[in-house]
């Protein structure tokens, strides 16, 4: 059984990749209906935080309901505190609902997701500052990113140095994702390292170098992390048909304590895995991502399998119709493991600065229990 979801999940990839002007945010669907890369729409070139001119003009332009025009104004709005200074800024508030599980009460709360303020000083052509202030959690370290780049180098090569989410995979909103949430750690995966990328109009790179993952902020672990990520990406405008694929690599050894806890010893954790976006008559995005995970310490080796995908149709402006598929085997070696969801709902868009979104999550696992959930999601943004 696990070897057909492993094999629907890779067909499905492969498939959309064989069949098949917006910018805006952390939002891959955007950039498959446009063709567009993240460098386009963010001033960070791997995408997420505060959005460019170009992700702000689609905003504005883009996502806002016809019906809501007249109660919105015609209020002009700019970030730019100067022409060299730009604020942005992500407040995520959701109402979460999950089923009675046997012996534990039933979820149902506020949470307080994201609540972010963006920094970002355009020193010169060449040179930006940029920081993030996130919220504060009781027990965890804040999620922050600070860096400094060079960039608009010729064939928009950079190099940023400080603390932010390396690249890899899709960089999906949703940090519960399994592939987000397990593999990579979020929505508190920010590390300290370098990253130089390339980024023509059709393809990039990017290579990555950081202290470990899990580390505290003196990250005393002498290994270090290494992070490649790859996209090439077509726009058909002719067609209105765009195509995005590529892979990443994660490779990170660590100290650790052994199952004895007696001795320091170094464990591995690798993963790789390959992503596609597809976007086609500028309304429907096609995305999908799998991922291969193993971990290698003194217990017996762990190899961890992730799937994803999801689709999205824009019935009219301002309103977005949304279905995902996810699969996580938390180890491929054993059986009854396997963890599966599929979510259905819709997001609107009724002015510039707000979302809403509505999602029912039914989730399959062994041994069976009573864990579907409800979502709904409130995104304020500039």
């Amino acid at each position: 059984m696990k070897k057909v979801n492993y094999y629907f999940c890779i067909v499905m990839l492969i498939i959309s990749i064989q069949t098949i002007s917006y910018k805006a945010f952390s939002y891959p669907k955007f950039a498959a209906i446009s063709g567009s890369m993240c460098i386009d729409c963010h001033v960070n070139p791997t995408g997420g935080g505060m959005r460019n001119e170009g992700g702000q003009f689609f905003a504005n332009k883009n996502l806002s309901m016809d019906m809501f025009k007249k109660i919105a104004g015609k209020t002009q709005f700019s970030p730019k505190i100067t022409k060299q200074i730009t604020l942005g800024s992500d407040v995520r508030v959701a109402q979460i609902d999950n089923e009675v599980r046997e012996g534990v009460t039933n979820f149902n709360s506020f949470l307080a997701m994201q609540g972010d303020i963006y920094f970002n000083a355009e020193l010169n052509k060449i040179l930006n500052i940029y920081a993030t202030s996130g919220i504060s959690i009781p027990g965890v370290e804040t999620e922050y990113e600070v860096f400094g780049m060079i960039s608009n180098l010729p064939l928009n090569t950079y190099f940023k140095v400080g603390r932010y989410k390396p690249e890899y995979g899709l960089r999906i909103v949703e940090h519960r994702a399994y592939q987000r949430k397990y593999l990579l750690g979020t929505p508190y995966d920010a590390n300290t390292g370098f990253e130089l990328g390339f980024n023509p109009d059709w393809f990039s790179l990017n290579l990555g170098l950081y202290n470990p993952q899990n580390q505290d902020f003196l990250g005393l672990d002498p290994h270090k992390l290494f992070v490649g990520n790859t996209n090439f990406n077509f726009a058909f405008k002719k067609y209105d048909f765009n195509i995005n694929f590529g892979g990443s690599f994660l490779n990170n050894p660590y100290n650790t304590n052994d199952t004895a806890f007696t001795t320091v010893i170094t464990a591995l954790k690798q993963s790789y895995g390959a992503n596609m976006r597809i976007g086609f008559l500028k309304r429907i995005a096609l995305l999908g991502e799998v991922d291969f995970e193993q971990n290698q310490s003194d217990f017996p080796l762990k190899r961890s399998f992730y799937g994803f995908g999801e689709l999205d149709i824009f019935v009219i402006k301002g309103l977005e119709l949304r279905a995902q598929y996810e699969i996580y085997d938390r180890n491929r070696d054993i059986t009854d493991d396997v963890v599966t969801r599929i979510s259905t709902g819709f997001a609107a868009y009724p002015f510039y600065g707000f979302e809403t979104e509505v999602m029912v999550r039914f989730v399959s696992e062994e041994p069976k229990v009573k864990n579907n959930e409800y979502q709904w999601n409130f995104h304020f943004y500039f």
